[in-house]
């Protein structure tokens, strides 16, 4: 009986230690890479791949084995050189990019291209720095599709083309409208030539003649609806011939439409005015003195004798 169950405990012991590999492989795995895998319109400019892995990569040891388990292909399958960096901040992030110092970067000789699909596949073989191999996982194959850009950047000139000529177009029917608008209130509107506008428009006579007649309706049931709103809004005002101008009936102090503010203009004409009247009645007080006429005096008469 001690026998079978020292037996046992060695099958038991054993699959445990079997075990132990087995799990810690799985625990090495893609978590997740930029761009994802089927991306489109990833820029051309310093193509590559952000890796995260679930656990730390990059020691003397991973470098050495992960040195060629990498590759970048384009959509004819053809390899193109390439590199990876490993980062010492965060030891779960590799970055695998094209090796610029063995490709041409002149747009008409490098194998970066706009529209194009491409690959980066990472080794089943590509190992953690405790050695734990990647093995079939799902993210080892990342592919992409880079920006066309030439055809972007068409489309964003067509765009700014087509709103340059919208804001001109704009400006110039809300500066015919103002200036419309303006000259029916004013009472000096430019005389209408029916002959000359369809001349400039290629449109007949009468299709002119009603569209401006339309048109001076329009305008001047805007500007009556706009006088009579503002006329109800504020009855003690009256609206000027610009439209926008006012005149009250009368004047008002500033405290009738509720006004707190003193500029003390009143006491200091007062005080003005008081010291103004002192200095006349000082003037005119001197100048009285001055041309006061003297009492008479009465001079004793002479007394002669007699002959």
């Amino acid at each position: 009986m001690k026998r079978i169950r020292t037996i046992l405990a060695a099958v038991v012991l054993l699959v445990v230690l079997a075990a132990v590999p087995v799990s810690a492989a799985s625990d090495f795995s893609i978590v997740k890479t930029t761009p994802e895998d089927g991306a489109t319109n990833t820029t051309k400019d310093n193509m590559c791949v952000k890796v995260f892995f679930s656990t730390p990569v990059g020691n003397a040891a991973s470098k050495k084995a992960n040195k060629g388990a990498f590759k970048i292909t384009d959509n004819k399958g053809k390899k193109i050189p390439s590199l990876i960096y490993y980062s010492k901040e965060d030891p779960k992030y590799a970055l695998i990019l094209v090796d610029t110092n063995k490709v041409s970067t002149t747009a008409k000789d490098s194998p970066i291209k706009d529209g194009t699909k491409y690959t980066v596949t990472i080794s089943k073989d590509f190992q953690d720095n405790a050695g734990n191999k990647l093995g079939n996982d799902k993210l080892r194959k990342i592919s992409f599709t880079t920006m066309n850009q030439r055809r972007g950047t068409a489309v964003y000139m067509v765009m700014m083309i087509a709103l340059f000529v919208g804001m001109f177009a704009f400006s110039a029917r809300q500066a015919k409208n103002q200036t419309k608008k303006k000259e029916v209130e004013t009472g000096k509107e430019e005389t209408f030539n029916p002959y000359k506008e369809a001349k400039r428009t290629g449109k007949s006579v009468e299709e002119v003649t009603r569209e401006h007649a339309k048109e001076e309706a329009r305008v001047q049931k805007k500007v009556a609806r706009k006088k009579n709103r503002q006329e109800k809004e504020n009855p003690e005002l009256i609206l000027g011939r610009d439209g926008n101008a006012y005149k009250v009936h009368q004047r008002r102090p500033i405290s009738a439409g509720g006004g707190t503010y003193r500029s003390g203009k009143k006491a200091q004409m007062e005080a003005l005015a008081k010291k103004r009247a002192e200095e006349k009645a000082r003037r005119k007080a001197e100048n009285y003195q001055k041309h006061a006429k003297k009492p008479v005096q009465n001079k004793p008469k002479k007394r002669g004798g007699h002959r």
